[in-house]
């Protein structure tokens, strides 16, 4: 691939990125405008959209998995500030880019045999639950590990519910509700509250 198609291809994928994390699907038409490309060259570089799509999801989840990896394997942190950093760190992904989650679920839905790279690199990466899990048995001081595993699951799950209870607010209601975390602040209070509830 020339520089001049590696250069296209690039604008078309980083436009995409940035589309995706915030708005969710997006046209073609929108991507080739904000790319500055023909129509052509979606299906040129990348075979189709949801091709193109995919891509936007790797990239997305190898950004987490990075930004994990180097919280969970941090010399400076505490272990305490290490399950604090890295379900800050999802929540706060996630809330970010709030549309990944649907991408995901549509891209799984259209084509069956796709495995998102997010449920990959984050959800079933053994290394990462392994590294998790001894943090928390180093925080609690056991090494049972059904222990281990139902604390993993308790911070795992809490982190996920106020993402779902976001997606189903802005699909299905005008209004917020009370266990709404849209500031920054509130969300980073709730993991305070929630590692320190489920790790005590």
């Amino acid at each position: 691939m020339s520089n001049m198609e590696s250069d296209t291809r690039s604008k078309i994928l980083e436009s995409a990125i940035d589309m995706v994390g915030l708005k969710g699907d997006v046209t073609i038409r929108e991507l080739t405008e904000i790319a500055g490309v023909n129509v052509a060259s979606i299906n040129y570089y990348f075979g189709n959209k949801n091709n193109l799509l995919k891509e936007v999801e790797y990239h997305y989840s190898t950004s987490l998995y990075n930004i994990q990896y180097n919280i969970l394997t941090s010399q400076e942190l505490s272990p305490y500030d290490k399950i604090l950093d890295w379900a800050k760190s999802m929540a706060g992904f996630i809330a970010q880019y709030p549309a990944l989650i649907g991408l995901i679920v549509n891209l799984a839905t259209e084509d069956r045999s796709y495995k998102p790279a997010l449920i990959q690199k984050i959800y079933l990466n053994k290394e990462l639950q392994a590294m998790i899990r001894g943090i928390i048995g180093a925080i609690i001081k056991s090494d049972d590990e059904k222990l281990l595993n139902l604390k993993y699951l308790q911070i795992f799950s809490g982190i996920l519910g106020p993402v779902i209870n976001r997606l189903v607010e802005d699909s299905f209601s005008h209004e917020h509700s009370v266990i709404c975390l849209r500031s920054k602040e509130d969300l980073e209070d709730y993991m305070k509250l929630l590692i320190n509830t489920v790790l005590a």
